[in-house]
Order: C-alpha cells, then sequence, then structure tokens
C-alpha cells in the first residue's frame, strides 16, 4: 500500500466530536474516571493488518487492548530513527526540564486511559515506553542526536537497567497517573546516574512509545506540532505549496497547488523529492520532508527534484510564502454537450460545506445536468464538516455513527434539520485509497443511500475519531482516539474502507488531462448510464 502525507497534514484532525462529548471530556478528567462498558470497537487484527500495516500482536495479557504487545524491536528502532529525524523535536527534548516532563507525562496518559476507545492501564503504557526508550538506544539516529548515547558502555549499562525496570513495570499494579509519572521519575534517575541524556529525550520516548503503541492515530503534539495541526485546521500554512505522497520510502509531489511557489517553479505531480538543502529525502523521512518544506515566509529552501524521464535530479531554489488551501478546487463543465460538472474536494475543515454549496450553484448557472465529485486523495477532516457536506446531497436522514467507551462517543449522525440538498441530480463519486476518514464517511453515506455511484478504488479505511485535549496547561496536546466509525448499515469503516460499484485502477495526476482520466471516463460513462431514468437538479 502507498502511504500519503502532505505538506497540510491529513487524518481526521478531530478538533471536536459533538458538544457532548467535548462536555463529557471535561466533566470526567476533572471529576476523574467512570466505569464504561469495554466493546469491540476495533475489526478484527488481521484486517487492520492488511490495511494498515499493524505487526501480528499475539497474545497479550488480559487487561490489554489486543493490538498491545510490543512489536520487534526493529519496529520499534525504525519508528524512533523517523522520530528523531526531526529537528523541531530534537531542540525541544533539549529544552525541557524533567519536572515539566514528569507533569506533562502524567496530564498525557490520564488522558488516554481515561478517553481512549478501548481500555488501557497505565501499566502498559509505562512499559510502552520504557520499550521505546530501550529501542531508542539501538538507533543510530537517536545515538547522532544525543552525544552521551554514544559511549557503548554506559549505553549498555542503562539499557540493562531498562530491562530490568521493564520487568518489574510488568508486575507493577498502577491506579493513578502519579504512579505512571513515578515511573518516568525513576527512569530520568536511571538516566542521569548511567548515561546522561537530556531528560526530555527520556520524556519523549515515554510519551511517543506509549502512543505509538495505541493506533496510527492517536498522537503526542508538541507546542510546535500543534501549532502546525492548528494550521491545517484552518486551511493555511506558510511553505512551498505541494500535497506530497510516499512510495517505498520515496517521496513524490502528489499535486503542485496552483499559484504556490512549487507550481511557479515548474514542479508537478510525478516529479520526486530527492533531497532537501542537501540532505536526502530518504534518509530525513516524510514528516522531516514536511517540516523543512515550511519555514518564514520569504525564506529560501533548495530542493533536488527528479522528474519522470529525466536521468538526473535538477536543483530548484523556492520562496516559501503564505499558501491558503481552497477546500474546493478545479470547478468546470467537464463535458459541456452532456452538461456533466466536475469539482474536487481537498478535505474537510469548517466552511467546506457552504464552499461547495457556492461552487454546485455557480455550476447549475451553466447548465449542468450531471455532477462529478472527486475525493481521491482527500485525507479527511472535521467529521462534523463531513455530516454538513452530505447535507448537501442528501435531504435528511442519517449519514453514520460513532462508538467509543467515553460519554458522547456513541452517537448517531443525521443531516441538520435546517439543510436542504444543493444538488438532487447525478451524481458520481470518485474515490481511490488515499480517500480516508471523513471522505469515507461521505463516501460511504451517499453510496448507501443510493444518492450516488462510486468509482475509483477502494478507500484508505480510516474510520477512528480523534479529539484534541490539552496537555501541560495547553502548551502541549494528546490527539487521542475516542471512537470507531460505522456507516448507516453498521458495517464498521476501520480497516475496511468502501468499495466502489465501477472499479478502476488509477490516479488523475498522471493523465494528460480530466478527459484522459480513466477513473474520470469511467464516472462520465456511469453518469450517462444514469441520464434516462434520474431527475435533473
Amino acid at each position: 500500500m502507498r502511504s500519503r502525507s502532505s505538506v497540510r497534514g491529513g487524518g481526521w484532525r478531530m478538533g471536536r466530536l459533538t458538544p457532548l462529548a467535548l462536555a463529557s471530556a471535561a466533566v470526567w478528567i476533572s471529576a476523574g474516571c467512570a466505569v464504561f462498558p469495554q466493546g469491540a470497537y476495533w475489526p478484527e487484527p488481521h484486517t487492520l493488518a492488511a490495511r494498515l500495516h499493524r505487526a501480528e500482536a499475539g497474545a497479550a495479557a488480559a487487561p490489554s487492548p489486543a493490538g498491545f504487545a510490543a512489536p520487534p524491536r526493529a519496529d520499534l528502532v525504525a519508528a524512533v530513527t523517523r522520530r528523531w529525524a526531526d529537528d523541531g523535536l530534537a531542540d525541544s527534548a533539549r529544552r525541557m526540564n524533567g519536572w515539566a516532563g514528569r507533569s506533562a507525562y502524567a496530564d498525557a496518559v490520564r488522558i488516554v486511559a481515561w478517553c481512549y476507545v478501548e481500555k488501557v492501564s497505565y501499566r502498559d503504557l509505562v512499559v510502552a515506553g520504557l520499550e521505546s526508550l530501550r529501542a531508542a538506544l539501538e538507533s543510530p539516529q537517536f545515538r547522532r542526536r544525543f552525544e552521551a548515547a554514544r559511549d557503548d558502555q554506559r549505553r549498555a549499562r542503562f539499557a540493562e537497567a531498562l530491562d530490568i525496570l521493564t520487568l518489574k513495570a510488568r508486575a507493577a499494579d498502577l491506579w493513578f497517573a502519579f504512579q505512571a509519572g513515578d515511573w518516568l521519575a525513576v527512569a530520568m534517575e536511571k538516566n542521569r546516574a548511567l548515561l546522561g541524556l537530556p531528560d526530555g529525550a527520556v520524556v519523549a520516548e515515554f510519551l511517543f512509545g506509549a502512543m505509538d503503541r495505541l493506533d496510527p492515530y492517536t498522537r503526542f503534539l508538541t507546542a510546535d506540532m500543534l501549532r502546525d495541526y492548528e494550521e491545517q485546521e484552518a486551511g493555511r500554512y506558510t511553505g512551498i505549496g505541494v500535497a506530497l505522497e510516499v512510495r517505498d520510502g520515496r517521496v513524490f509531489v502528489a499535486r503542485a497547488m496552483e499559484g504556490g511557489p512549487a507550481a511557479e517553479a515548474g514542479l508537478a505531480a510525478g516529479d520526486e523529492i530527492v533531497a532537501v538543502d542537501g540532505e536526502s529525502a530518504t534518509a530525513l523521512g516524510p514528516a522531516e520532508v514536511v517540516r523543512r518544506l515550511r519555514g518564514e515566509s520569504g525564506s529560501a529552501v533548495t530542493l533536488s527534484v527528479l522528474s519522470p524521464g529525466a536521468e538526473e535530479p535538477r536543483s530548484i531554489v523556492l520562496l516559501r510564502r503564505r499558501i491558503v488551501l481552497p477546500a474546493v478546487r478545479d470547478v468546470q463543465v467537464l463535458d459541456p454537450e452532456r452538461g456533466v460538472g466536475y469539482l474536487a474536494l481537498t478535505d474537510f475543515r469548517g466552511g467546506s460545506a457552504g464552499d461547495l454549496r457556492r461552487a454546485i450553484r455557480g455550476l447549475q448557472k451553466q447548465g449542468i445536468q450531471a455532477l462529478i465529485l472527486d475525493l481521491r486523495d482527500n485525507p479527511g477532516g472535521l467529521l462534523l464538516a463531513a455530516v454538513e457536506t452530505c447535507g448537501v446531497f442528501l435531504d435528511g436522514g442519517e449519514v453514520g455513527n460513532t462508538r467509543g467507551r467515553m460519554l458522547g462517543a456513541t452517537w448517531t449522525y443525521s443531516v441538520p434539520w435546517p439543510d436542504r440538498p444543493a444538488w438532487r441530480g447525478p451524481l458520481a463519486v470518485l474515490v481511490n485509497g488515499g480517500t480516508a476518514s471523513a471522505a469515507e464517511v461521505v463516501a460511504s453515506a451517499l453510496a448507501r443511500r443510493g444518492r450516488a455511484t462510486l468509482v475509483g478504488e477502494t478507500t484508505f479505511g480510516k474510520g477512528a475519531v480523534q479529539i484534541r485535549l490539552p496537555v501541560d496547561w495547553g502548551r502541549c496536546a494528546v490527539s487521542v482516539t475516542i471512537a470507531r466509525v460505522y456507516d448507516v448499515e453498521g458495517e464498521a469503516l476501520n480497516g475496511l474502507g468502501v468499495s466502489p460499484a465501477v472499479e478502476v485502477a488509477g490516479r488523475g495526476e498522471e493523465a494528460a488531462s480530466l478527459r484522459d482520466d480513466a477513473v474520470v471516463r469511467a464516472a462520465l460513462e456511469a453518469l450517462e448510464a444514469l441520464a434516462p431514468e434520474a431527475d435533473g437538479p
């Protein structure tokens, strides 16, 4: 499977679920943990392994979630290596003091233990942190970041101490977050005595190691990450204006945004970013490439770019600037003779549904009789924005539901009662493996309700809802998975995705034009078959 990422980020970016869920989180976190039944919120483990590359977990201790057993050490080391490629994280680790780190850690694990979709114990979180820190000692990237980790003898003694701590932690009986913080404090004391890493490096591995073990979407966010997160939700950032995709560890341009520095310099879909400011993109990793493409407005970044068919990469110097991402793009009458309109929805954020309605009204004035909605490579966004988008095409009714342990996380979502459809005519929706989360909710609802024909490839399969809760007085945050998403027929989206009625392989960016795109051509044929039986707009 190809994994995708972009300079604007992806995923649900769930800043909110429902007003009740937010109120519940606030009351629950301040008052303590209530007892809720543990449900089967995940699909079968083999399904997740196939779709999300999760390692086989095997049998875990009874109180642990099904996927909480430690992955192979090599996978842990690889995760550490990717993490510490981030210069910002390394700088934050050096600045953090032990007391502040312990406080942030206790806040973060409390949120996870109380709010996560599956029951997880403080003991499991502590063990995951210890195992991640132990794996960090084997990572060359980690050793490059911290000089103290380069002493083989001292590193070996600290590794032995961590192994002993891990054995003890597995037998511990932890009931409160401050007890988990005590284990972090012990690990920091051992580090000071035996190795000498910055306290922040120990804290980071305890935090990121615990979050990584839960699922691909629960994350601890440093101050820098939190700022990027908020920019993604607002649909604007400072950078060069590209969306990226990753194939076999190599970074490619999926789309150069119109009017951005990258498009103006001639970057196009399919170009490979070989290096950023002289450093290999493969060695940096996708997350660090994204971070380095951002920066102060007016600052320069030098890219080494290899275009398809070229023998040697070329060097391009780009000046970063403020990028405002349109929610709707490429609005056009694709087939004037048959009156087929086309538009692409890039993600789901506040105002996306309104932008979509305005674009459709503009196409209606041009006399369209059918519409193609392109959700390919749409990474998702806010769940409520997806529900509002369904109201652009559906006349009321349910669009899906969520299930979780936290009060308010189990909820049925319907089209808001005041909303009226902006488009009632024939509709085809384009999807592919990059169609994820909120985009899958929309695609599933329109297909299951018989409102649209899906064309393309099976979607990614991210049916997980996160909310973002503050840590360390709002300076950091945890984005924690609180619910699973199900379609109107009760089928889980996570790990399964949504299958199209008309299957067509291919990506629109590789075509010379939309009319040459095999998926678009298939959608036109599907709409032509529907036209005699469908009402007009």
